[in-house]
């Protein structure tokens, strides 16, 4: 009995073993923080600049194209070098970019450089979610559901950066000395922790599957690749709010930088207790009902923010926006990357460049739209999220009524496995 109790308090996760993962947390806190800093300094930077708002938008579009590239080429690095000095290399690379973007004067320069941090972003996205999914935690479901929840609280820091300078008439170019001082903090955390013990073997661990070995199921691979599109299609009304809503709130609803900020603030806020109490549920209630709640809720929380004009009820509607996009990603992600017993580093980086494939997407929509009428470059979240529940209520509908019905030659997909 005693090395029964034994083994099962050495297999029991520990808040030290999370805490030994915060540098890998930390590396999806700095991609909001990198990117999402200056969204509501569009207005001043467009003035710098001597071009429209929507114009510097696109900043939205070549950052997150960088990052998809980033993800999609990070496992030929490994095949070279040591995932540590992969990530070490971005990071100090990272630093020197936000210090040239500060003296930067040229448009396409700017471009140029945002796809080029976006990619070194991408990089070590996938460097440390592989990190994580190969740490000693056994409880893979609640620690990607934390890693995934760094986001949205650098995406809640992200604004405040911009508009405390641009209210304080400081330019809001010092935005990326602060990035690049918060970079330089996080790559110290990351030597002084992730470097020693079995986070030195992890990171220096490179774990190669084949594409074959994993999509062996038809009807699995249909599920997995609907997953995909829903990502791609439920993101672009997250990042209408995420990036366009402060511009949005100052042009059509007459707000100022600091009240257009809080707004995102509210939209990052609620995404954060949405993420925490989906967390507590999903094993209550099936993962696909929830996605079709907070679709829901989605769309009408949009038509209400739209229709809204008192400040009150605007606040009150992005924040319930924020409810209705909270869990989507961390539940697909979750439920895409163990559909299959190998390679779940591979299936959750190919859901990664989806999503952000739809963000890159999402500024020449959002711009298309905001040239003909404002209020329609904000529904077209609406929209989106319709056709994302329709997608989902497509895999409830599939997985009921056909993949139940598998053939018995076929390999069975066992959840929560471990790649």
């Amino acid at each position: 009995m005693k090395e029964i109790n034994n083994s099962s308090m050495e297999n029991k996760d520990t808040f030290k073993d999370y805490i030994l993962q915060l540098p890998n947390f930390l590396a999806l806190f700095l991609v909001p923080i990198t990117y999402l800093s200056i969204t509501p300094a569009l207005i001043e930077i467009g003035k710098n600049f001597n071009t429209a708002p929507g114009n510097i938008s696109l900043i939205f579009t070549f950052f997150p194209a960088g990052i998809v590239a980033g993800q999609l080429t990070s496992v030929f690095y490994n095949r070279r070098f040591k995932r540590a000095s992969i990530i070490l290399t971005c990071y100090v690379l990272l630093i020197l970019l936000n210090i040239i973007l500060f003296f930067i004067n040229h448009l396409a320069f700017f471009y140029i450089l945002s796809i080029f941090g976006g990619y070194l972003i991408g990089i070590n996205y996938v460097q440390s979610t592989e990190n994580i999914l190969a740490c000693k935690v056994k409880n893979k479901d609640r620690i990607v559901t934390l890693m995934i929840t760094f986001y949205p609280i650098g995406a809640l820091i992200a604004p405040l950066i911009s508009s405390s300078l641009v209210k304080n008439n400081i330019s809001w170019r010092y935005t990326y000395l602060i990035v690049a001082a918060i970079t330089i903090m996080i790559m110290i955390l990351y030597i002084s922790i992730s470097l020693k013990g079995q986070n030195k073997i992890i990171a220096n661990t490179v774990q190669k599957i084949s594409i074959k070995e994993i999509f062996v199921n038809r009807k699995i691979n249909f599920m997995y690749f609907m997953t995909l599109f829903i990502a791609a299609t439920y993101i672009i009304g997250e990042m209408v709010y995420a990036n366009w809503s402060p511009t949005y709130l100052r042009l059509a609803k007459g707000f100022d930088i600091q009240s257009a900020a809080l707004g995102v603030t509210f939209f990052q806020i609620f995404i954060v207790i949405g993420r925490f109490t989906a967390s507590s549920i999903v094993g209550k209630i099936k993962v696909r009902t929830i996605l079709l709640f907070i679709s829901c809720l989605a769309i009408i929380s949009t038509a209400l923010f739209v229709a809204s004009h008192s400040k009150f009820f605007i606040y009150a509607t992005i924040s319930l926006a924020g409810l209705g996009y909270s869990a989507m990603y961390p539940l697909l992600l979750s439920s895409g990357s163990t559909l299959y017993n190998k390679g779940r580093g591979i299936l959750s980086s190919l859901i990664f460049a989806s999503a952000y494939s739809g963000i890159t997407a999402a500024p020449f929509i959002i711009k298309s739209f905001a040239a003909y009428n404002l209020n329609l470059s904000v529904l077209i979240a609406m929209i989106f999220a319709g056709v994302a529940a329709l997608m989902i209520l497509l895999l409830v509908i599939y997985e009921k009524y056909y993949l139940n019905k598998t053939d018995t030659k076929e390999e069975p997909v066992k959840e929560g496995a471990e790649a």
